[in-house]
């Protein structure tokens, strides 16, 4: 029987260490499986930086000053004494004008500037017929040059007046001009909920012409070192961020300024941790992952 009871003890023995044998196999066998199937996914590290948030949008190139030239006198052009593109002071003569109503004697008048500028259009031709009430040309003060454009109702609370802008000019390839805002609409359009805007541009604004198309940069906000992120790693409100086991977790943030391309992060992260910028869309939390770091 003693001899019976040791061989039975062996065999317990053994099936119990093949037990022990199988399960780590069957583990090392999950643990490999786990590995080959953890979804990559690239990652970003959380930094200190200056997050800046800007608009663009179209708008048009004015002069300071637009006026139209009205006769004081019924009358006859007889000549055009000052040329489209000519530069006049108040008071010089525009045209030359002859009264020729009934009952009245031939007597010559001119038109005179009634600022300084430039005739940036003659509206009759000699021999036309002119009233009172009728425009003769159009004069444009170009000493200093303005941009005119119109910013979405939504962002006109992030600007005022003074604000400095960028402008591009499609006709002035490579070149960009300074200026600061001095007019804004105090009413919304309400068509294009849209809030009227009027800038100066600084004195490098040569080459400028009224009529031009430019293409307008504001600057609505800025944070300086603070902790942001990529745009691309939000999720709502939340992002997903590796742990050091590769594995993922979801966390909710409180979000500050949205910049052009990075958010301010107020609080949730740490500065170095890794969020995930792409194929976070696969993710629900707690997967194992393979972070690849995405080159800034």
């Amino acid at each position: 029987m003693s001899g019976l009871k040791k061989i039975l003890i062996l065999i317990v023995i053994i099936f119990v260490i093949g037990i022990i044998l199988r399960l780590t196999l069957v583990k090392t066998r999950t643990k490999i499986v786990m590995e080959k199937a953890a979804l990559p996914v690239e990652v970003m590290p959380a930094k200190r930086a200056d997050v800046v948030r800007t608009c663009m949008v179209i708008g048009s190139i004015v002069a300071d000053k637009t006026v139209q030239v009205f006769p004081e006198t019924m009358g006859k052009v007889i000549e055009i004494l000052s040329k489209e593109g000519s530069y006049v002071k108040k008071g010089d003569r525009i045209l030359k004008i002859r009264n020729e109503a009934i009952g009245f004697e031939y007597e010559d008048a001119y038109v005179t500037a009634p600022i300084n500028g430039t005739i940036a259009k003659v509206l009759v031709d000699v021999g036309s017929t002119v009233a009172p009430q009728m425009p003769l040309a159009m004069l444009v003060d170009i000493s200093r040059i303005k941009v005119s454009f119109n910013v979405p109702e939504a962002d006109a609370q992030c600007f005022k007046t003074n604000t400095r802008i960028t402008v591009f000019v499609d006709a002035l390839p490579g070149k960009e001009f300074n200026g600061w805002i001095t007019e804004i609409s105090p009413v919304v359009d309400p068509l294009t909920k849209t809030v009227g805007v009027k800038a100066i541009i600084e004195k490098d604004g040569a080459g400028l012409k009224p009529g031009m198309t430019a293409r307008v940069l504001l600057k609505l906000g800025e944070k300086k070192n603070v902790i942001a992120i990529n745009n691309d790693a939000l999720v709502d409100n939340s992002v997903f961020v590796v742990k050091n086991d590769s594995t993922t977790e979801r966390r909710n943030i409180k979000i500050g300024l949205r910049g052009d391309e990075l958010v301010e992060i107020e609080d949730g992260l740490n500065e170095n941790e890794l969020v995930v910028v792409l194929g976070q869309q696969r993710l629900a939390g707690g997967e194992k992952v393979n972070p690849i770091v995405r080159a800034r």
